[in-house]
């Protein structure tokens, strides 16, 4: 009979226990539609799309070129580059919030219109939030060295047989 007054109380507890348990929320995932903007205004041709996708203070490192700050110097900058007459497609690209910022990491492959190869290189990309949009608060890229003349495309490890 001791039982029977027991097991109310233990119950009871344990409900309690358990409404205090959360699940764990899921994880944050980047907003991909913000990246998907910034290459769709890019390969259509958009200037005027791809300044919208970056902040006020945003910052462009284009190799081989000094750092391009703000709004009216990223304008000009893509309008002598000519988004529209490269086709550019990202590869593995990770993603990571890093406090307030999303990080991005990846690869590109860029098809120019008067190039046969394909130029491939990697891209680093901060993003931020304004005014309730995600924006590239920093981006920067580099072209892969080409490969030399003859060269076969992927060269096995040296502890691997050819």
């Amino acid at each position: 009979m001791n039982g029977i007054h027991v097991a109310p109380p233990v119950a009871l507890a344990l409900l309690v226990l358990l409404a205090g348990c959360k699940a764990a929320a899921p994880p944050e995932e980047f907003p991909q539609a913000a990246a998907d903007a910034w290459l769709g205004s890019f390969n259509g041709g958009d200037v005027a799309g791809l300044v919208l996708s970056y902040t006020a203070d945003a910052r462009l490192l284009p190799p081989d070129e000094p750092p391009i700050a703000g709004p009216e110097a990223i304008e000009a900058f893509w309008q002598a580059y000519g988004p529209g007459q490269v086709r550019l497609e990202q590869g593995d690209v990770e993603s990571m919030k890093i406090g307030d910022l999303w990080f991005r990491e990846g690869a590109y492959k860029a098809q120019f219109t008067d190039d046969g190869e394909p130029r491939v290189g990697k891209f680093i990309e901060l993003w931020k939030q304004e005014s309730g949009n995600w924006l590239m608060y920093r981006q920067i890229w580099n072209r892969n060295a080409p490969l030399e003349p003859g060269a076969p495309p992927e060269a096995a490890p040296a502890d691997e047989p050819a």
